[in-house]
């Protein structure tokens, strides 16, 4: 799991590593850093990771506008 977006220092959004599903902290409530830690800890936890085809999560590859196609 890695956390990809915060606001200030809670994080917000975090996805799996491996098959790139989002887990996200819903709500408007006043949550702490260690509450939605756990949540969305809890989240990955218990969602079942569907492996892709490594190569469908790799990066576009993003080509200088002077190079030869």
């Amino acid at each position: 799991m890695r956390i990809v977006k915060f606001i200030g220092p809670t994080p917000f959004l975090a996805v799996c590593t491996h098959c790139n599903q989002q887990f996200k902290i819903s709500g408007t409530g006043v949550h702490t850093v260690e509450s939605t830690t756990s949540i969305l800890k809890g989240q990955f936890d218990a969602h079942k990771c569907e492996s892709t085809d490594s190569g469908q999560n790799a990066p576009p590859i993003v080509r200088d506008a002077k190079e030869d196609k």
